[in-house]
This record gives structure tokens, sequence and C-alpha cells, in this order.
């Protein structure tokens, strides 16, 4: 018989959104891992990106749909939904904006459970209402729960702006309570891990498990070898992140190299602020801004680069971004630029697919960019650890260890059962 996984994502395929990929991947693998895979989902809407489907993801396992009962931020103009998202924002910064979807979340989840055999809950965040879903369904049914963590909630460092000292101490003692109920979290870098045991040191540690990102390989044909040199970047620029110190660096071996020029092709509109920082220092036409496209068409711009390019911000240094694991589908050399100590440096020097500087050592980034576009790029055959089909592996070793223990199943005691049932 056939052992049943219900997966809790907000966001699953076809979205294009990029939390959709790590669990459409995983349930295809968990299926040929023979578990019966139930996901309960997000209703498919218009992403932010403009685009409604992925047709790169694999649509795996049973999947149900269903709305939450209050879609925010709300529709409309004016003057009083314009104060009504803000309160909600408000109220809500603690837990996200979609928390009212985990009551539709455990409702559906329930009736698909019924007449299935026993099995385990996976819950992903973010958003967190999966979370808050994932241990109503566990206790009601009395089966265990894994908290699977893309990115943290609480469990790390924030900056003052992107979450208030109230709405942090809410947010934590929330997922406190959460984490108590779960009998295995897993995260996604080591970086998080270690943030995440810094913040919650009573969660057990021998059942806090790293399983990254992964991806399917893709054909790698070598880029041309002479004439333009393409350094790619798929993906936006946010606050606290920039481009200038590899368009500086492209720049200089521009100059080096006169029949190579070097020219950075980036997808997606760049922040005034940053078109501002590249006209400032006179680098604009080593820059190619390109607009968003869908990942069908960013695949062949991937596999063609000469190099590929990732940048981590100061507030996000636990992330290994997800485009690093597309970037490694491609077969092409990957430059990071993060502060030291991020978790990217980890990711690429263990997998041996690039190189990873500081964005404030330039001259680093032009050694580091020289080396990939013009040198050896090899040291590559470690990446197939990433590969999904490795991953799923690793992921039900934690699905074995917590299946043998059958008390590691959630109960509900304490002050914060109210904030859970509503």
């Amino acid at each position: 018989m056939k052992r049943t996984l219900l997966v809790v994502s907000y966001l699953y395929a076809p979205s294009p959104d990029v939390g959709a990929k790590r669990f459409s991947f995983l349930a295809r693998e968990f299926g040929k891992l023979g578990y019966d895979v139930h996901v309960i989902t997000n209703a498919p809407g218009e992403s932010p990106h403009g685009h409604r489907a992925d047709p790169s993801l694999p649509n795996a396992g049973n999947v149900h749909g269903c709305e939450s009962p209050l879609s925010l931020p709300l529709r409309g103009e004016g003057r009083l939904t314009a104060g009504l998202n803000a309160i909600f924002r408000r109220v809500l910064a603690p837990v996200g904006p979609e928390y009212f979807w985990a009551r539709a979340a455990t409702r559906r989840a329930l009736e698909v459970a019924r007449g299935l055999p026993p099995g385990l809950v996976i819950a992903t965040s973010p958003p967190h209402a999966a979370l808050f879903a994932g241990v109503r369904i566990a206790r009601r049914l009395g089966w265990p729960l894994i908290l699977d963590y893309r990115d943290p909630w609480s469990g790390y460092d924030w900056p003052r702006w992107r979450r208030g000292r109230m709405a942090q101490w809410i947010a934590r003692t929330l997922e406190a309570q959460l984490i108590d109920w779960s009998a295995a979290r897993v995260l996604n870098t080591t970086a998080m891990r270690g943030w995440f045991e810094k913040c919650f040191p009573l969660a057990p540690a021998d059942r806090n498990f790293v399983i990254p990102n992964g991806f399917d390989p893709l054909p790698a044909p070598p880029p041309p070898a002479d004439g333009r040199v393409d350094v790619v970047h798929a993906g936006s620029i946010f606050t606290g992140r920039s481009l200038v110190p590899v368009l500086e660096a492209a720049r200089r071996l521009g100059e080096r190299h006169p029949g190579r020029p070097v020219r950075v092709v980036t997808y997606g509109d760049l922040p005034a602020t940053e078109l501002q920082r590249i006209r400032d220092a006179g680098l604009q036409a080593f820059v190619d801004v390109r607009p968003r496209v869908p990942y069908e068409e960013l695949k062949a711009q991937l596999q063609s680069a000469h190099v590929l390019l990732a940048v981590v911000g100061e507030h996000m240094t636990y992330s290994t971004p997800y485009k690093v694991y597309d970037y490694m589908a491609a077969g092409r050399p990957i430059l990071g630029l993060a502060p030291r100590g991020a978790a990217l440096y980890e990711v690429l020097a263990d997998s041996g697919a690039g190189l990873c500087v500081d964005p404030g050592d330039v001259a680093g980034v032009e050694r580091a960019l020289e080396s990939l576009a013009f040198g050896d790029a090899g040291g590559r055959s470690r990446i197939d650890r990433f590969h999904w089909s490795n991953l799923a592996l690793q992921y039900r070793l934690v699905l074995d260890t917590v299946s043998m223990n059958a008390s590691d199943r959630v109960s509900t005691s304490g002050p914060l059962r109210r904030a859970l049932d509503l």
C-alpha cells in the first residue's frame, strides 16, 4: 500500500512564481518513490509578473486547489479600499496577507484525507499561512507534521523596515508554537538552519534537516568562443543589490580583451535608484535591460550565456536565490555577488558551479569574472547532488525518520490555540 503524503503548498504548478517550483518537482519525485501525493494549493490566478503559467513545471500528484475566503489586498480604488488595505497590512504583518487561506486549505485537506490511509503532512512556507494550515490539518488527522522552510519566517535578523518590533515578537511567538507541534523541520540552506537554531534553541536539533532546492539538467552546448561575452542575470534587482560592481568589471575586462566586449544582460526593469547609480558611474553601455520572459523562453538565453550572475543583498544572507539552480541546470558557470558569510558562498564552493565574491571587492569581482568567462570553468561534477531525484532520496530519509516515531503527532494546547483556529 502506498504511503500518503499531504503537501500544503500555497504556490504550485503551473504558477510561474518561484515558490511553486520546489514541491512541483519534489511531488513528482515522491510519486516515483511510491508515495501517494496529494497537494493542497491556492487556486491558480494571475502572477504579479503577468504570466499565468509556467509549462516547464511538472504538475505531479493529486492537486486540490482552494481559494481564500478573503483575498488581500482588496481590489478597487478609493479611500475606503486604501484605508482597509492599510489596516490589513498592519494587522497581518506578523503572519502575511494570505493568512485566511489557511482555513480553506484545512477544510479542503480534511475532505481529501477522508478514506486515505494514515500518512504525513508537509507544510512549506512562505506564505506562512501554509504552516498554520499544516498544523491544523495534522492535528485533526493525528498525522506527523514536517515544516519545510524555503525562506525563514521570524527566525532571522530582519531589518526594522521589513518587520517592526511588535510584529516580529508576535511572529516569533506564533512560530515557536507551530514548531513545538512539528515532528521535524527542513530548511533550505545550512545558513538558514543556523539562524533557525539560534532563534529556536528548544527545537530538537536532530530533527532539523537541510535539503536545498534543485534542478533537472538541461543540454549545455558551449557558448560562442569569439565575439561578445554575455553575462546573464535572470530576475529582479531588489533593494540592497546592485549590478554596478560587475558592470565596472565588464568595463575593465573589455579594455584588456578588446576583441571580446563584456555585456551584462538582465531581465526585468531596474529600479530608478539602480539606473541612476549606473548612469552616475558611466556604465550604461555595459548593461542590456530586457523585459521579463517566461522561463521556457529564458532557458535558451541561460544556455547560450558565457557566465550567469546571481546577486544576494545584505538582508538575505541566509538565501540561495532559486535562479542559482536554474543556472546549474543550464550548465554555465555562475558568478555570485554576496556579502561575506552568505549561504551562496557555500553552495557555489560545494557544487563547484562557480565563484562568489563580496560586491565591495571590485578587483575580486573582475578576477572572478575573467576566470569564469575566459578561463576553464570546470569542477562541475559535484552539482549532481542537486538533481531533484537525489534530493528526493534525502527527503525520504526525513520522512522515514518521522514515520518511525509514532509519537511525533501534533497535539493542541497552550494559549495560541484560538489563533490557530481562526
